[in-house]
């Protein structure tokens, strides 16, 4: 029987990739209008398989617990939704599928390894919160930029100190992570009140991307999501590999003209880096958990 821990947290952050890619012949994206799309928008946070998550999803989050929905190892990563647990943890039964993608051999329903919980879906973010504006948030650029701190004068100093000190920011890999009240507060008020769409970031270049497709319309067809009824039906792998831990078990008002570009500049050629090193080893991660 797992031991009971105590709470220490009662929010959350949990990672989904929204993107296609194939893992052992299966589509394992899970985006936020898959998310809506689920019966009664609820799903299971399968397929997680490093300890430190697992554990998290067995012995910590309880009933009622807020979840940020991250949109991971894609363009503009970032929290997209806001969630909350409705089954505490109970065995992650695709383990024991020898056809699921995931499949762990030293897994069984007498002795399981690995957890999982339901989280329901309460609202998308008015605002999608990016990644990119995390890390800026807690940077040097930020604190000496006046103009822009007004603009987000919502914030308190312990809100952005909590932002500095998110596990996203600096244990970023974990899938499943703890977040402080005064972070989660932030973010919310961040995905809420806006004021920072405007500065210069990637979150910008992305919005004018996505508007000009759709102005442009499609050109070309969608990605198929044939048989995908019949595949969701047999194990719901499209959600697993974001849930997966860390490779060891372990990423409205412009600005005046005030703005220094050259920090803005190296801010923005920082983001890439640090996304890096907080993104993309859920592939690994899995690979680990088949040998």
């Amino acid at each position: 029987m797992p031991q009971q821990a105590k709470t220490a947290y009662t929010h959350w952050l949990a990672k989904a990739e929204p993107d296609p890619r194939m893992e052992n012949g299966v589509d394992v994206s899970f985006g936020l209008d898959k998310f809506k799309a689920c019966k009664d928008q609820t799903t299971s946070w399968e397929g997680v398989r490093a300890p430190e998550a697992r554990n998290h999803l067995r012995d910590r989050m309880k009933l009622d617990h807020k979840v940020l929905f991250y949109h991971s190892n894609c363009k503009l990563p970032g929290v997209a939704a806001i969630a909350r647990v409705v089954k505490e943890g109970y065995p992650d039964h695709t383990a024991f599928d020898p056809q699921h993608p995931y499949y762990d051999s030293k897994s069984s329903p007498s002795d399981p390894r690995w957890y999982m919980v339901d989280v329901r879906l309460d609202k998308a973010l008015e605002y999608f919160v990016p990644l990119a504006l995390l890390q800026h948030l807690a940077s040097s650029s930020f604190d000496n930029n006046v103009e822009q701190g007004r603009d987000v004068a919502y914030l308190t100093e312990q809100h952005l100190q909590s932002i500095k000190d998110m596990q996203l920011l600096n244990r970023g890999r974990l899938s499943v992570q703890p977040v402080t009240d005064e972070a989660y507060e932030a973010i919310l008020l961040l995905g809420s009140r806006g004021g920072w769409s405007e500065w210069p970031g990637k979150w910008k270049a992305a919005a004018a991307a996505a508007a000009a497709a759709a102005a442009a319309g499609p050109s070309r067809a969608p990605v198929s999501t044939k048989n995908e009824e019949t595949r969701v039906q047999q194990f719901e792998p499209h959600k697993a590999v974001q849930r997966a831990g860390d490779g060891g078990g372990n990423s409205k008002r412009k600005i005046t003209n005030d703005l220094n570009a050259t920090a803005a500049k190296r801010g923005r050629a920082a983001a890439p880096r640090a996304e890096s090193r907080t993104e993309g080893t859920r592939r690994s991660t899995r690979q680990q958990s088949k040998r």
